[in-house]
């Protein structure tokens, strides 16, 4: 298995340990307004979402399924999610659609998941931006495609597997 990390953040910038040293970098949704600008945030939450559906269509999918779920209940709540939330539930096969709104659920701090397709494709979420993308194939066009976007993929397993 196939096996990145995908984040806005620079490797040119981690220490030797795989620490990012850039502290004035951005890291969550609540730094709207302070630290990044609601256009910038928006632009880099859609290029997650597109790094993902890049991953699927090299891998020639349509759904996920739903592996893992933590609800922040009053994060879900202001996000007026509560309703399209109702409808998830462990196993559930996720439609592109469904996985878009669960990805910005989740970079947005109100919805922690992980999705995978059998054993042979999964996306995890890591604090601070981090996402972790598998495969069985290498996804050289999706891989690219993602870094033409400004998103770095680094080759690393997920610390949630």
């Amino acid at each position: 298995m196939y096996s990145w990390r995908v984040t806005k953040y620079n490797p040119l910038h981690r220490d030797v340990n795989g620490s990012y040293k850039n502290q004035d970098e951005w890291t969550s949704y609540s730094e709207i307004g302070s630290k990044v600008s609601e256009e910038e945030y928006l632009n880099t939450e859609e290029n997650y979402i597109i790094a993902i559906f890049s991953f699927m269509n090299e891998m020639n999918l349509d759904k996920m399924y739903l592996n893992a779920l933590e609800l922040n209940s009053d994060e879900v709540e202001k996000q007026n999610a509560s309703e399209f939330m109702s409808k998830m539930w462990l196993g559930k096969g996720v439609s592109k659609q469904e996985i878009k709104e669960l990805v910005k659920l989740t970079l947005r701090e109100a919805i922690w998941c992980k999705l995978s397709y059998k054993k042979e494709f999964f996306v995890h979420f890591g604090y601070d931006y981090y996402m972790y993308i598998g495969a069985i194939n290498d996804c050289p066009k999706a891989r690219v495609k993602v870094e033409m976007s400004g998103l770095f993929v680094e080759e690393t397993n997920s610390p949630y597997s």
